[in-house]
């Protein structure tokens, strides 16, 4: 046998309503002319029995809870198809007349019970006891409320069949049947769905209605024979459970939505899911009874005693509900109060508190802010888990430096502030410190170095020290972190600068203010240009050029260096094209610098792209100059470089050996070339002890198959020098002077000879 499908169930479910349109035009026809009594019932039975092909369907799909659901539902309704038509034979053989027999009594009695102990066997969804003692108040509330309504309605306002008292049994089959209905309400509409869609539970809920409205009914249809109340109800209790099947099997065979769901924007969709969550089931039970409570005193004038009786413990219901409502509220306010106030991830007092705490300072106070270096790349590499992991340990180490009395708070992402009271202005310095000690982060040792800014004062002061203490940080961070500053007033001077610097700097992009100038490198020992390295000047208009030393760093802490180096990009791609068309493979290859904050860039690679193809030029004309302290910690950095090398570029370490120099690093960064530092030429003066790293550096590059450029030669006797120690290329003064990109195609024609 063949899995069912939706359409199986779809089918089902167009049969149900075959069914009921058969027994509605059946029973409309009678009412005009005689018909047999019986005649109705086969549509009954069989709307019956397609509620157990729908169910059976429903199982067949599901899994865990939902199978064992509905499979049994589909036995009570198979007992219950069985009691149909038992009763189906009475009504043939006796008349419409005939009493319910015993066998049709137990089936409709063992149908209903089955179909109640399915409800209740439902699972939900877990909660915590507050919860739950919530959903007991709003259960007993409806459960009250709809026991009064029903047992009002059938004791009072109907009456059965003529010549049929109001039998036990059919009372038991009545309000089992009311009972199943409440549930299903209950479940869908106060404890939740749980496993069950919401759509099925809503579609099986009237169904309970049915039998007292086959109850109420019964007195009106006597003077019909073919017409009675079970068999008008039974293709419409067919059709909602066939609709209920329906959706619970394409629930069953639909995959799960994946996709994440936005945050909130806005307070009032915050509102508006609370709203969702406050069921109305309950407060809609208590309105109906009110109603009818008001209908009878109206009428009668008075109430009887168990409606009276009923309606003292319902008041005392909702009253109880709703004085759990309010310690609800009130717990949920001081924890709402405390989130406010707090840092989720390392339970530390947020910004809010901390300005908050500041505010109320008078006297001589001390506020120091740190954060960690390179956390966003640690992040990167080692994942979020971990690196929330780290924000937590890092939390724990600041308080336990800070003290009892100081308060320390997550400013910002990995940015914590510590106010304590008096004045410390050793206070950064004592957080870098504390931080030389690796962090225990996952059962490993993490090194992770922070820097810091501090500012002290008292009285008017006081609220202007974390301003200050952050601009301390900045500065600190201006001259390559992992160190503490203290703040004074030239720093303020030197923030405006740097603001200022920065507006302008955004100017001079729009203006078209920076030049490119192009350093030769040369091949030993002719001294032939085989490169050259892209260098930014700016030239402000109407005034000084500013240097590369004091633009460059206020790029990257503005994010400005992202244009900044799509402009150098293209203006390098630019030239490097005009000399591949003037030269062809006699042309310079072309080196361009990229940052740590480029390289953090995933558009980087597609920029670089995009750039190669709009200028026409073949990737292996430009290299991409990078630093090692940059890569070095790997993750998003090191995975930019790598789909940089995929494009055909070549790549370049700069400055190598004075940052985290690593052999593993040059097996995992996929580089082409080292740039040998300065430093290291500086010091050849032909003694072995001075030339041992420079020449250490070319048979490394060597045997890597790596080029080797040393950078800032500015004599004869180091280039011959380092010609002698196995370097084949050498940039620096002593070649040429950075020029611009006109008078490096005279460069080209003759080797580059010192002025």
């Amino acid at each position: 046998m063949t899995r069912p499908s939706i359409r199986s169930a779809t089918a089902v479910l167009a049969l149900a309503a075959g069914w009921l349109v058969l027994a509605a035009g059946l029973g409309v026809a009678g009412l005009h002319r005689p018909l047999p009594p019986w005649l109705l019932w086969p549509a009954a039975v069989g709307a019956a029995g397609t509620i157990v092909l729908g169910c059976r369907i429903a199982a067949a799909t599901g899994h865990g809870p939902v199978r064992v659901f509905w499979t049994r539902l589909a036995v009570a309704n198979t007992v219950l198809t069985a009691g149909a038509a038992g009763r189906f034979l009475q009504v043939v053989i006796n008349g419409p007349a005939a009493a319910l027999s015993l066998v049709t009594t137990i089936c409709y009695l063992t149908a209903v019970t089955l179909t109640v102990v399915a409800m209740l066997r439902l699972p939900g969804k877990r909660r915590a006891w507050r919860a739950t003692l919530a959903t007991v108040l709003d259960t007993a509330i409806v459960s009250v409320a709809a026991a009064l309504v029903v047992s009002h309605i059938l004791w009072n306002d109907s009456v059965p069949g003529a010549g049929h008292g109001k039998t036990a049994a059919m009372l038991l089959v009545v309000l089992g049947i009311a009972c199943a209905a409440l549930i299903a309400v209950i479940k869908v509409g106060v404890t939740g769905a749980g496993p069950v869609p919401a759509g099925a539970l809503w579609a099986l809920a009237p169904v309970g209605l049915m039998a007292p409205v086959s109850w109420m009914i019964s007195p009106i249809l006597h003077q019909w024979p073919h017409l009675g109340g079970t068999v008008v109800v039974m293709p419409v209790m067919g059709l909602l459970l066939g609709l209920a099947a329906w959706l619970q099997t394409r629930a069953n065979l639909t995959p799960p939505d994946l996709t994440p769901r936005a945050e909130p924007l806005t307070g009032a969709v915050d509102r508006g899911r609370a709203w969702r969550r406050i069921s109305l089931v309950p407060y809609c039970a208590v309105a109906v009874t009110a109603t009818m409570m008001i209908t009878v005193t109206v009428r009668s004038g008075f109430l009887t005693p168990g409606l009276a009786g009923g309606s003292v413990l319902l008041t005392v219901l909702v009253v109880t509900r709703q004085l759990a409502a309010l310690l609800d509220n009130a717990e949920l306010l001081d924890r709402l109060d405390d989130q406010a106030h707090h840092d989720d991830l390392t339970g530390l007092p947020n910004r809010r508190l901390f300005t908050g705490a500041l505010a109320r300072r008078t006297g001589p106070t001390t506020v120091a802010v740190c954060d960690l270096d390179g956390f966003a790349a640690l992040n990167d590499r080692l994942g979020d888990d971990a690196g929330d992991a780290l924000l937590r340990a890092a939390a724990e180490r600041v308080a336990a430096v800070a003290g009892a009395d100081a308060v320390v708070a997550r400013l910002l992402g990995d940015e914590f502030g510590v106010l304590v009271p008096g004045v410390d202005t050793g206070l950064a310095e004592t957080l870098v410190g504390a931080f030389r000690i690796p962090l225990r982060v996952d059962a490993r040792d993490l090194l992770v170095t922070v820097t810091a800014g501090v500012a002290a004062g008292s009285g008017e002061a006081v609220t202007d020290l974390l301003r200050r203490a952050e601009v301390a940080l900045q500065a600190a961070k201006y001259t390559g972190g992992d160190r503490g500053r203290e703040h004074t007033s030239a720093l303020d001077a030197t923030a405006q600068h740097h603001a200022e610097l920065a507006a302008a700097l955004r100017r001079g992009l729009e203006l078209g203010e920076f030049r490119l100038l192009y350093q030769p490198i040369v091949e030993l020992p002719a001294g032939t240009v085989s490169g050259v390295e892209a260098l930014v000047r700016w030239h402000p208009t109407g005034g000084p050029v500013i240097s590369p030393a004091e633009f460059i760093p206020v790029a990257e802490h503005s994010g400005l260096i992202l244009d900044l180096g799509a402009w150098i990009m293209d203006a390098a791609c630019a030239d490097a094209a005009l000399w591949q068309r003037d030269h062809g493979s006699a042309g310079p290859r072309v080196n361009i610098n990229v940052s740590a904050r480029q390289l953090l860039d995933p558009d980087l690679p597609g920029m670089v792209a995009d750039a190669l193809h709009r200028h026409g030029l073949t990737p292996d004309r430009i290299t991409i100059e990078i630093t090692e302290t940059a890569v070095f910690a790997g993750g998003a950095a090191l995975e930019t470089v790598r789909e940089l090398r995929e494009l055909g570029v070549g790549l370049a370490l700069d400055d190598f050996g004075t940052g985290h120099s690593s052999l593993t690093l040059l097996r995992t960064c996929p580089v082409t070339t080292l740039k040998v530092d300065k430093s290291f030429i500086d010091d050849l003066n032909g003694t072995a002890e001075q030339e041992a790293i420079a020449s250490s550096l070319s048979t490394i590059a060597s045997t890597m198959g790596l080029r080797a450029v040393a950078e800032g030669v500015e004599t004869r006797d180091q280039a011959e020098r380092l010609h002698a120690l196995g370097y084949r290329y050498a940039q620096g003064f002593y070649f040429a002077r950075p020029v611009p990109a006109s008078e490096i195609a005279a460069l080209l024609d003759d080797p580059v000879l010192a002025s």
